[in-house]
């Protein structure tokens, strides 16, 4: 092949029978006859036989063959009509023929967009009527199609050597449901259509950030499904550095279903033994890219890999962030003792500062106070936070404009950007909560 070759697709569907499929090759693709007969089809996919006859050079018989080939593989549809007062024979392509005729072109024709649309709707619909017939699992085709969708996405994903952020977390896909009332028992009831979307607190904490313009990498793991390849698709299309997310090939992406029944919320989220949640060990953490990170959050993630995470981030001096999950509060301090002594920032959002009175008792400060030196900042409700400075015995209560049964995304990044730019807790804090306030006003 000549070195500067300009390469484009092509697609095009043979016959299955080996003997059928030889007579294609040999008659349809290597008759002498093919570039000259495909080429003069117009733009409407439509040639006269007596213009064939009269302006081609080959002879009036191998040219009638062609066409007679071209008809017999469902290549043409040949009809006659009148022109100027003559019945004339005209040949219009097919489906399948179109896709033939780009075969025959001359260089990468002006409508390359819609020829790319037309070959892989044409291959998808052909694979998968392929898959249908054979009874095989139709979902793998998307599976692939997201994979390699992905996959190609992440070839331009942006790698970054010295980010500002790196953020450990769950991915997950939800499926919100909003429903005016629940059914009673064998009763239903309309409800919109449910939107799908990839989400999870610390994935659009990493979007968020990444939209402002920050260096962010995002360290989880997907499974190796469509769901995974298209949460890692809207990551890297945001801007997010995906280089750190594992995707593991026998288990699935996590899924999440929000019930919205007027106004008020449930949350099921599905987790199995299959389930890809968040990394599970420390050796799939991408040590080189933490050691070069301004400020490190940690999210949903597994103990024994926060614990590492945080361990080599005291030694590097680097900023740590933690927002402890509900489910290891309900465990006991016993668990997160090691991890909560290396930590600087410790997040509670309402459910899980309930959560943590139930086992720490009324005042978790007081107990939390005897291992850590870590500034707390706890959403105590929908307004109010609880702040104690690092190594403060004491704490302030403060009011928020907005009101939020979560940490809200705003406060948590404007918090981030804060830390990362060397100002203390409190300083952090204010900014956070001006932050939070601003975004309550204007929305």
């Amino acid at each position: 092949m000549i070195p500067n070759d300009q390469m484009w697709p092509y697609v095009l569907f043979l016959p299955d029978d080996a003997k059928r499929r030889h007579e294609f090759i040999r008659r349809i693709l290597a008759s002498k006859v093919a570039p000259s007969v495909l080429s003069r089809f117009d733009e409407q996919g439509r040639v006269l036989q007596k213009d064939l006859v009269q302006d081609l050079t080959h002879s009036n018989r191998s040219i009638l063959a062609y066409l007679k080939a071209l008809q017999e593989f469902g290549l043409v549809d040949t009809t006659t009509l009148v022109e100027r007062g003559k019945r004339v024979v005209a040949h219009s392509l097919t489906r399948r023929g179109w896709g033939l005729a780009r075969f025959f072109s001359k260089g990468i024709p002006s409508d390359f967009n819609e020829l790319t649309e037309y070959l892989l709707e044409d291959y998808l619909l052909n694979l998968i009527n392929l898959y249908r017939e054979k009874e095989l699992e139709i979902s793998t085709v998307f599976d692939i199609f997201s994979r390699t969708r992905a996959r190609t996405m992440m070839q331009s994903s942006p790698t970054f050597q010295t980010p500002d952020f790196i953020l450990f977390g769950a991915s997950a896909f939800f499926t919100r449901i909003e429903c005016p009332k629940m059914p009673e028992t064998s009763q239903e009831v309309g409800c919109r259509v449910p939107v799908r979307f990839p989400g999870g607190p610390s994935v659009n904490l990493a979007l968020t950030l990444a939209k402002q313009g920050y260096q962010v990498v995002f360290s989880s793991s997907v499974g190796n499904d469509q769901d995974g390849w298209n949460l890692i698709s809207e990551l890297v299309r945001n801007g997010v550095d995906v280089s750190s997310i594992l995707i593991e090939q026998e288990r699935s992406t996590n899924q999440t279903i929000i019930l919205d029944v007027n106004g008020f919320q449930s949350v099921l989220v599905g987790i199995g033994e299959q389930s890809a949640l968040s990394l599970t060990s420390p050796s799939q953490v991408s040590w080189d890219t933490v050691k070069q990170a301004k400020v490190i959050y940690l999210g949903e993630v597994f103990l024994e890999v926060a614990l590492s995470v945080a361990v080599f981030a005291q030694a590097s001096k680097i900023p740590v962030v933690y927002r402890c999950s509900s489910h290891y509060w309900r465990r006991g301090l016993q668990e997160l003792t090691p991890l909560l002594s290396q930590i600087d920032i410790l997040l509670f959002s309402p459910k899980e500062w309930f959560e943590a009175k139930r086992f720490l008792g009324a005042w978790p400060f007081n107990k939390l106070r005897t291992i850590t030196d870590a500034t707390i900042i706890a959403k105590v409700d929908d307004r109010s936070y609880n702040v104690s400075l690092g190594g403060a015995s004491d704490h302030r209560t403060i009011q928020s404009e907005q009101e939020s049964e979560d940490l809200t995304v705003s406060f948590t990044s404007e918090f981030l950007k804060a830390v990362s730019q060397g100002r203390d807790a409190n300083d952090a804090f204010n900014a956070a909560l001006r932050n939070e306030n601003r975004q309550s006003m204007e929305g």
